[in-house]
């Protein structure tokens, strides 16, 4: 009986799986289809006022930028740090339900998350100090636990040495875009035009993710690191599209954000089918993370690097 049991369970999971990537699959084909005509909108809504739309992420830009010196100020780093690099025990849980209102209530110095896709998770976190057994039994009684929970800790100086090689790995990683972006390109001014744009995506990212009050963690380091190479895809479409020089800037810029607006609605479609089906909350903090910066993307760079980049082109004679 356990393994019929087990058995149904697979094959539903399954099906659900299933189901979802059709739906994911129909969604990309929808949003292809309606793309085209979002791109002639904002076209022309981008030539008449070209001058004006290419401050927007610069304002934004500048308003991070006060957000993110405020939490190095007030915290002492520019987001607020997850257990994973401050140290502490993190209880993941896999329940068929769960009262969240009441957890939270009971455990007020802890976090408490809930993931849900082809399973559901609860996930507490909190200090070192605290007795994982108290934890366990008062989920327990307040939730449908499926098998045993996971225990994890992490100590205060594994913690901030982990804080320090990410901020490290996250340097390196922007000096070697910005590297290869001189290399391919071989003109300052484009270049830097680029690493603005990629600049400005990480930065306003960071700053919304702090608003948002998400927790830095390795996972949503490891997005950042994402988005570095994510935030140069469209840039490096469009300034290439332009220095070939074929035809007019207009119809340069109309071409290049063809294709880009295609490939960023489509990467849009996969992360939000990632964030809400995955079950996992590491992989729901690396899917929100990679939605805002795609979204982010958009304006930074059909909004400054495209009027950047025509401003720079007319004044070397190009029309």
């Amino acid at each position: 009986m356990v393994k019929q049991s087990f058995t149904c369970t697979g094959e539903s999971k399954i099906l659900h799986v299933y189901v979802n990537s059709v739906k994911i699959q129909s969604m990309v084909y929808w949003v292809n289809y309606k793309s085209k005509k979002v791109v002639k909108m904002l076209y022309e809504k981008f030539e008449k006022h070209w001058k004006i739309w290419l401050w927007i992420p610069i304002i934004l830009l500048i308003l991070s930028v006060g957000v993110i010196s405020n939490n190095i100020v007030a915290k002492g780093s520019f987001m607020e740090r997850d257990i994973e690099l401050t140290g502490g025990k993190s209880i993941t849980f896999e329940v068929a339900s769960v009262d969240v209102d009441v957890i939270k209530s009971q455990l007020p110095y802890a976090k408490v998350h809930v993931t849900s896709g082809v399973g559901k998770n609860l996930i507490i976190e909190m200090s070192v100090d605290k007795d994982e057994g108290e934890i366990i039994d008062i989920i327990s009684r307040h939730a449908s636990v499926i098998g045993s929970p996971t225990v994890r800790t992490v100590g205060p100086s594994i913690g901030n040495i982990f804080f320090q090689q990410t901020q490290i790995a996250l340097v390196i990683a922007f000096i070697l875009m910005a590297i290869t972006v001189f290399i391919l390109f071989r003109s300052i001014v484009p270049s830097l035009i680029v690493i603005l744009a990629a600049t400005a995506d990480i930065v306003i990212t960071i700053a919304v993710l702090s608003i948002l009050g998400v927790a830095l963690s390795l996972a949503v380091i490891a997005a950042l690191l994402m988005v570095i190479g994510y935030s140069v895809d469209t840039n490096m479409v469009l300034t290439s599209e332009l220095l070939k020089g074929r035809g007019s800037v207009s119809a340069g810029i109309k071409r290049a954000m063809k294709t880009g607006l295609t490939m960023t609605s489509t990467i849009f479609v996969a992360l939000v089918a990632m964030y809400f089906l995955s079950g996992s909350l590491i992989i729901e903090q690396i899917a929100l993370v990679l939605i805002i910066a795609t979204l982010l993307d958009v304006p930074t760079t059909w909004m400054t690097n495209a009027g950047v980049l025509r401003y720079w082109l007319k004044k070397r004679g190009r029309t």
